[in-house]
């Protein structure tokens, strides 16, 4: 469906207003569908994306700042949601040994195991996930279009 459908506009728009209103609609639409597939592990979407960088970087581990550097919405809370996934054992915080004002924070096993299941429920299938209909070259130039967007 496009965007004047479904925002249920019908005057025509320039393109430019146009193509900023679908990021944006798109945006929140993809977020609503990481939200549904994630509940079911307890997860929000910032968690799942802490756990991924960790996961990343792991065996080192990252300071807050360089998690929050490092995540897609970084006006998240980093803190608040590292002590919460540190409440279900699912990172590890550590004192770093050159700074004792900093923290480290590395992925647990338990952390890594529940990755692993999300994946293995198909999280991550193309066929299953948002833009699986496009082309392989359709993909790297719509990731392109965006990169060029923001510019």
């Amino acid at each position: 469906m496009n965007i004047e459908a479904e925002l249920k506009n019908t005057k025509p728009m320039p393109p430019r207003q146009r193509a900023m209103l679908n990021i944006l609609f798109t945006a929140s639409w993809l977020d609503c569908f990481l939200q549904r597939k994630l509940r079911p592990f307890g997860l929000t979407h910032p968690q799942y994306n802490i756990l991924r960088i960790l996961n990343g970087s792991f065996p080192q581990g990252l300071s807050v700042l360089d998690i929050k550097g490092r995540m897609i919405d970084r006006s998240s809370n980093v803190s608040r949601l590292v002590e919460k996934l540190r409440e279900h054992d699912l990172v590890e915080r550590v004192p770093h040994s050159g700074d004792r004002r900093m923290v480290v924070v590395t992925i647990s096993e338990t952390g890594k195991k529940l990755l692993a299941d999300i994946q293995n429920a198909g999280f991550v299938d193309p066929s299953g996930i948002p833009g699986g209909k496009l082309s392989e070259s359709e993909a790297a130039e719509l990731a392109h279009l965006l990169d060029k967007f923001r510019d």
